[in-house]
């Protein structure tokens, strides 16, 4: 991806595994390769966006070990969480019983730069899914 002056914009997408009995060795690789990742093309503007079945405080809610994970990888790498910052729209899935913000759109510095808005989409595309799209302009 490039942006308007022809540079690259390095986008990445994860999951994280949700909480059991193997979730957090699996995350901790996980977390490792994106901090490689990162770290690789810190130079350029890079957006990592997904499911990080994360909760930090949002809603109010506990923050969990899927929460504290995002939260240490944001600031040992310096990449602001645009949900917690500008996000418009709290959270960005549900069901019959619950809402909860787990998806989410982290930016580094020079990623940052480029940002207008950043919102979670309410009502005006149906992705027939539990998850609510995240729009980056």
């Amino acid at each position: 991806m490039r942006d308007r002056a022809n540079k690259c914009i390095i986008p990445v997408v994860c999951y994280m595994t949700t909480m059991g009995p193997l979730a957090q060795e699996e995350n901790v690789k996980k977390y490792t390769i994106l901090e490689r990742v990162v770290q690789k093309f810190s130079r350029f503007p890079v957006i990592v966006m997904g499911d990080m079945n994360g909760h930090v405080g949002i809603l109010g809610e506990k923050v969990n070990e899927n929460g504290h994970k995002l939260i240490d990888f944001c600031e040992g790498n310096e990449f602001e969480n645009l949900n917690v910052t500008i996000g418009n729209g709290l959270h960005t899935w549900e069901n019959k019983e619950w809402k909860a913000a787990i998806d989410y759109m982290l930016v580094n510095h020079e990623a940052r730069q480029h940002v207008r808005e950043m919102y979670v989409d309410e009502n005006e595309f149906d992705i027939d899914t539990d998850h609510r799209m995240l729009v980056l302009k």
